[in-house]
């Protein structure tokens, strides 16, 4: 595997190519494309059945029965009563996108079956992360008999315990790392249980209710009609799954393309109007334009307020409200943005004390609904787990991300003796704790990270598919690249190298730069979005891309779009192309 630095931006960014397939592993594959069959090889895929599936269109039969996940069956069997007895449902989701379009979606499968439906949506300030007991308690007040909580619920006892001394049963719905005490739900559903059979273990908190929504469906529908209802469902869970940054594989990137599909037909309102207001194309929306253009406006909401209208405008049927409610979101993400500018410098400066150190921790005024982005930025920025605590008086709460090899959940494991409570992931994870406790957290976080760093490297490292020549590259490879959409965490989209292009010409505006590179006689044109990395005229060098098919006044346009560290001094010769 050939490796490269990117220097001439400066960037620790270490670009591999990997290595080529022989003939022999092209024939396990099945397939008489060479440039094929490595994609799929190097995205683990290894029979001609698991490559088959990977490009088949995604159907509903592409979803394993929901009955197999652990607790399915007593969960349908409560919220069955519930529905045929009147009984009021609450849902109870969480803040961000994931728990949010998840309460949206089995709110919109409860109700199409007839059931009562409350749905609660925390305050990130006011309620905190989870089942809250005053919430409970207010649910308990207003009739509901059955509370079904998304993406939260798994560390729930004395919540749980608090409803069902309300007379409430509770269906809990998560997909969070899984403690050793379950609470004593009516039933848990979460695919990390250690006895739950459900073979898609990465689902998001709104995967999980969309196997509910599923095996609701089944239950009262026949096959066709209960598929086709679920099917109206998966934009909300492509949403989830998306927000969540969960891996696009197997039947989380089946859900995201035909909630992307769903999408495009315009079918719901809400998504219209906030692709209008996001300034994306609706009949070609892709995985990346909810990461990075509609699901930080639903998150905003939460973030900076009230989540409510995030999902108000995932469930309203009224264009005009739908475009007041998108037209807010909108504002609020670019107050989120300012805020956050103004935050990320004054920590930068902050975070560089800990320059060497094994972990960042700070503590201030920080607003816990920015935390997580916050220490996603040290993440990123110092390659080691970092977290941002928002100091109260008497009781602080944090967000902890880290870079990809650490485990968040085994290092807050080793730091639980100073919190009062914690969950997440082994990349994401939040807790509350004492305001007096913090220097003994941190102190207990810094030696817990110690324990994994050996194994990490600071260094960035992204593969590379493959070696191509400029003269390969056209519609035909845009079809091959975009039949590995939807793609993601887990499924990176392909990315290409061209050894010792020229850089021929270059335009230089407002936003992207747009480059021409040459090699030989072919040309094409050139993305990169950092004018300071843009190199003098006539400079050889590796060019590191991805390919994109634009539409530009009605004509198709290949663009080779680079990462911000994707021009390379000119490396090694070795590397063959395809």
């Amino acid at each position: 595997m050939s490796q490269a630095n990117s220097r001439l931006g400066g960037s620790a960014t270490r670009w591999r190519v990997a290595p080529r397939i022989d003939g022999r592993e092209q024939e396990l594959l099945g397939t008489d494309s060479l440039l094929t069959a490595q994609l799929l090889w190097n995205r683990s895929i290894r029979t001609a059945t698991e490559a088959g599936a990977f490009l088949a269109p995604p159907s509903m039969s592409s979803f394993g029965d929901p009955f197999r996940m652990l607790g399915m069956a007593a969960a349908v069997e409560r919220l069955s009563h519930a529905i045929q007895d009147g009984t009021p449902v609450a849902i109870y989701g969480d803040y961000d996108v994931d728990g949010m379009a998840g309460a949206a979606l089995l709110t919109e499968c409860l109700e199409s079956l007839g059931a009562s439906v409350l749905v609660y949506v925390p305050h990130r300030e006011r309620d905190g992360y989870g089942l809250n007991e005053g919430a409970v308690r207010s649910l308990a007040s207003k009739g509901a008999g059955v509370v079904v909580t998304v993406d939260c619920g798994i560390t729930a006892d004395r919540e749980v315990e608090v409803a069902a001394e309300l007379g409430m049963d509770v269906v809990v719905t998560d997909h969070h790392t899984v403690p050793a005490r379950l609470p004593s739900a009516a039933a848990v559903l979460n695919p990390h249980q250690e006895q739950c059979d459900y073979p898609c273990k990465d689902l998001a908190g709104g995967g999980v209710a969309f196997q509910l929504a599923r095996a609701l469906l089944s239950r009262f529908l026949a096959g066709d009609e209960a598929d086709a209802r679920a099917l109206m469902l998966t934009d909300l869970a492509a949403l989830s799954t998306v927000a969540d940054v969960v891996p696009l594989i197997g039947e989380n990137r089946s859900l995201v393309a035909l909630g992307l599909g769903l999408m495009r037909s315009g079918a719901r309102t809400g998504l219209r109007a906030l692709s209008e207001v996001a300034k994306r194309n609706l009949s070609s929306l892709s995985a990346r334009d909810l990461g990075f253009s509609l699901i930080p406006r639903l998150n905003a909401a939460g973030r900076m307020g009230e989540a409510q209208g995030a999902l108000d405008l995932l469930l309203t049927q009224d264009e005009e409200e739908a475009r007041i409610l998108a037209a807010q979101l909108d504002s609020t993400n670019g107050e989120r943005r300012r805020v956050m500018q103004e935050l990320a410098e004054g920590m930068v400066a902050e975070a560089a004390e800990f320059a060497g150190a094994s972990a960042i921790v700070l503590d201030g005024p920080y607003p816990i609904g920015l935390a997580g982005l916050l220490a996603a930025r040290l993440a990123d920025r110092w390659r080691v787990p970092s977290v941002v605590i928002q100091r109260g008086e008497t009781i602080s709460r944090g967000s902890a991300r880290g870079p990809e090899g650490f485990d968040l959940m085994s290092i807050l494991n080793g730091a639980s003796t100073s919190l009062l409570q914690y969950g997440g992931h082994p990349r994401a994870a939040g807790f509350a704790l004492k305001s007096e406790d913090i220097g003994q957290f941190r102190s207990a976080f810094e030696r817990a990270a110690q324990t994994q760093q050996p194994a990490i490297t600071k260094e960035r490292s992204q593969t590379v598919d493959a070696v191509l020549r400029l003269r390969s590259i056209g519609p035909a490879l845009a079809d091959l690249v975009e039949r590995f959409e939807p793609s993601g965490e887990g499924n990176p989209p392909p990315t290409f190298v061209s050894r010792g292009v020229i850089v021929s010409q270059q335009v230089v505006g407002e936003g992207p730069v747009r480059l021409r590179v040459a090699d030989g006689e072919a040309t094409q044109r050139a993305i990169i979005f950092r004018p300071d990395q843009v190199p003098p005229n006539g400079t050889r060098l590796d060019l590191y891309y991805q390919v994109r098919r634009n539409l530009w006044q009605g004509d198709q346009q290949i663009d080779l779009v680079t990462e911000d560290d994707g021009l390379v001094s000119v490396g090694q010769d070795g590397d063959s192309a395809i």
